[in-house]
């Protein structure tokens, strides 16, 4: 579970400062609030099957791009988070994060300065946490997809 939290601490720090900058006045949020009968399903994205992840995340490849979706304080939204491996060895990975989040899981990792130099090591064991939602997380976050090149 630690490790989960250490993936999220950039995201989380992101988060907060893009709800503060973009939250909208109480009087508008009540405004789009759709009627108790007819409250649509939140959209997900097609992700793989967990058996599939599983099996990419124990065996990871230098370039896979981890998607993490997420849901920000206050919002019904979905957002999501880039980790892209970097370095494999036989008990570890090393991620780089990517600098902001993004609006969907198809959005353009390759572009020039998408991923900060930061660096994030997790074992193995840590990066099979990443595909549940672990207890107490606000922001409802875990793994997706992996995107191999």
């Amino acid at each position: 579970m630690n490790s989960f939290f250490r993936l999220l601490s950039p995201l989380l720090l992101s988060a907060a400062l893009l709800s503060a900058c973009n939250s909208k006045p109480s009087s508008e949020q009540t405004a789009t609030v759709a009627s108790p009968e007819v409250q649509p399903a939140p959209a997900r994205p097609v992700v793989a099957t967990d058996a599939a992840l599983t099996a990419q995340l124990q065996n990871p490849q230098v370039g896979d791009v981890y998607v993490v979706q997420f849901q920000p304080r206050n919002t019904t939204e979905q957002r999501y988070y880039f980790y892209q491996v970097f370095a494999v060895r036989p008990n570890e990975i090393d991620l780089h994060p990517a600098k902001k989040e993004v609006a969907g899981p198809q959005a353009d990792s390759n572009a020039p300065d998408f991923y900060s130099t930061d660096k994030m090591t997790y074992t193995r064991a840590e990066a099979l946490e990443l595909l549940q939602e672990q207890p107490g997380d606000v922001l409802h976050s875990r793994l997706i997809a992996v995107q191999r090149p």
